[in-house]
């Protein structure tokens, strides 16, 4: 990703640090608070574009796992033998 003078509102830099404004401001999870944020930036939960925005808030999106999760557990469940074969 390229940083940029400024980001709108729907791109995941925005949502990322929107969500963890919220979590932080309102004592709420962080995956909820990106969702919300995503909602009212016209951004599909748990879309391809939340799944950057939550990345970039330290929660990476595990296929192995079908989760999303703290940086360490992802590398955990990443480097599992077989882990993308459902």
């Amino acid at each position: 990703m390229t940083k940029q003078p400024a980001y709108e509102a729907s791109h995941p830099v925005a949502v990322a640090l929107g969500g963890m404004a919220r979590a932080a401001r309102l004592g709420c999870d962080l995956l909820d608070a990106l969702a919300e944020q995503a909602r009212r930036v016209g951004v599909t939960p748990y879309s391809p574009e939340f799944d950057e925005a939550a990345a970039l808030a330290g929660m990476p999106y595990s296929r192995a796992w079908d989760a999303y999760l703290d940086r360490e557990t992802w590398a955990q469940a990443e480097r599992q033998p077989l882990a993308h074969i459902h």
